[in-house]
């Protein structure tokens, strides 16, 4: 845990940075939902472009990669896109889960996923913001409305975002760092 603490404050710190030295036009940030953001190819293109073509082409990963598992929710287990293959396609097999709610290793993953579609419930939500820097990809999505506690009538909803880190080695997702605490993701 405490190398976490350690690799993500150095990454913010990173970022804010870069942030700061950045020009105005080499973060794009979405402001509103694009929930079919999955099937659209120039959406993901414009959030990947980067200064940088190694971090074009990570960031270009980590929205396919995503993408790639909102589909196959609705895929069957044995036809092309399902979550083996999204695997394969994209994971180490030395894959490292540092988020709590999710499972161990690459098997963990996918059989984490094949429960989650059979569930119904959504991990991956539409993105925000998608920032590269080293050999790390942090992407902030929109999670889905959350109701507001303040509001005692019950009917009012806000924006809540969902961060996932990834770290990327010989083109393919080898670590995830995310905001879940055990049995919540």
């Amino acid at each position: 845990m405490r190398k976490f603490h350690i690799l993500f404050s150095l990454f913010v710190f990173a970022l804010i940075v870069s942030a700061c030295t950045a020009s105005k036009d080499d973060v794009l940030i979405v402001r509103e939902r694009h929930d079919n953001w999955a099937n659209d190819p120039a959406f993901i293109s414009k959030l990947s472009q980067d200064a940088n073509p190694k971090y074009a082409a990570n960031k270009r990963m980590v929205l396919e990669f995503e993408a790639a598992l909102i589909r196959a929710q609705s895929i069957g287990d044995k036809e092309p896109g399902n979550i083996d293959e999204i695997a394969e396609k994209y994971m180490a097999a030395d894959y490292v889960q540092n988020d709590p709610s999710f499972p161990q290793g690459l098997q963990g993953f996918v059989n984490f996923f094949r429960f989650i579609k059979k569930s119904g419930e959504r991990v991956s939500h539409p993105p925000s913001a998608i920032m590269a820097e080293g050999d790390l990809v942090t992407l902030l999505m929109f999670r889905p409305p959350l109701p507001d506690p303040d509001d005692k009538t019950k009917t009012k909803t806000y924006t809540g975002y969902r961060i996932a880190i990834w770290r990327i080695k010989d083109g393919k997702l080898l670590e995830h760092w995310g905001p879940g605490t055990k049995g919540n993701p």
